[in-house]
């Protein structure tokens, strides 16, 4: 009895295992790209400062010379509140304006954890803080950033955190209670805009995080340099573009969230900074053919929505290298 029983499960096994392929098959069978994608970029001031020395020229760059109509700001906790209770919003308040001067729609990552390396962006004066501690003030400074922007004409959506379910950029480790709390708080305050959640392309399944906020975005890297191996590695074999195609239709499938792609690779991820890196090492992982090749990539996954992650890296090239090819082709994609 026992044997015919273990039969039974393996032949159930089996049977789920090849129906679960054949879905997915299905799901990412091959097809066209997308009919439009439509092209945005992140864009971080402090990145931009200490790369090329003046954030506010690359933005006005990116805005007027790119033509961007699409944007991923973010409101670090570190540049927004220097010090304990005072706050500046200068400089956010600036992107926002000119964004909405420009009819540039954008998209304003609230949190702790934000785009750009290190991603937990904790105030100087609140490191040493108890999480706990820290968790609470994160709460109350997110009443004070949606309040202040939830009627801005170019706010579009919010980004709860970055990639909040992957344990990355020198953060705390994943807290979904917190995360579900940080969602309930900007529901209660601004339900006129949607959430969007983001998780990596590469490195998670998504179905996690899909059960948060209103729309899913990934990550989208090809070449990047391990720390483990200390060499390059490449997601090309082992991440077709149909894969990202069938794991976006699964997330529908279960949770009916869209996806869009919310960091696209737009620069070299090598052994340090690209600022450090030599020419031929830059090209190594991010070249202009790659950059060519990224943008098709992107578009047979049938997405319709993307953000290069690496403006700053173009005007870097433009500015100090003498190089406008990347500006150039960037040009094309606005």
């Amino acid at each position: 009895m026992q044997t015919v029983r273990k039969k039974w499960w393996r032949v159930i096994s089996i049977t789920v295992i090849v129906t679960l392929l054949i879905i997915v098959t299905w799901l990412g069978r091959p097809e066209f790209k997308a009919e439009q994608m439509e092209y945005g970029v992140t864009f971080s001031a402090p990145n931009a400062e200490w790369v090329v020395g003046n954030w506010k020229e690359a933005y006005e760059a990116t805005l007027v010379d790119l033509g961007v109509k699409r944007l991923r700001l973010s409101a670090y906790w570190n540049i927004i509140e220097p010090a304990d209770g005072k706050f500046d919003f200068s400089g956010l308040d600036y992107q926002m304006d000119r964004a909405a001067e420009e009819g540039a729609q954008v998209i304003l990552s609230i949190g702790r954890k934000l785009p750009r390396w290190p991603e937990c962006h904790t105030p100087d004066w609140a490191v040493g803080w108890p999480e706990e501690q820290q968790q609470a003030r994160v709460m109350k400074m997110l009443v004070i950033v949606i309040e202040r922007y939830q009627e801005h004409p170019a706010l579009r959506m919010w980004q709860l955190e970055n990639e909040p379910l992957l344990d990355f950029g020198g953060c705390p480790p994943e807290d979904r209670r917190f995360l579900a709390e940080e969602e309930r708080l900007v529901r209660t305050l601004d339900d006129q805009h949607p959430i969007l959640i983001t998780d990596s392309g590469e490195l998670n399944w998504w179905l996690d995080a899909a059960k948060y906020g209103d729309i899913l975005g990934t990550t989208m890297y090809r070449t990047v340099h391990s720390t483990r191996t200390n060499r390059l590695f490449s997601y090309d074999y082992i991440f077709p573009s149909w894969l990202y195609r069938a794991k976006a239709r699964l997330v529908n499938l279960v949770e009916g969230k869209d996806i869009i792609i919310s960091e696209l690779q737009g620069e070299p991820w090598g052994s340090g900074a690209y600022i450090y890196l030599s020419e031929q090492e830059r090209g190594e992982s991010f070249s202009l053919d790659r950059f060519i090749e990224l943008q098709k990539f992107a578009e047979r996954t049938q997405l319709n929505e993307a953000y290069w992650w690496g403006v700053e890296y173009w005007y870097w090239e433009k500015v100090k290298n003498n190089n406008p090819a990347y500006w150039n082709f960037a040009k094309t994609l606005f």
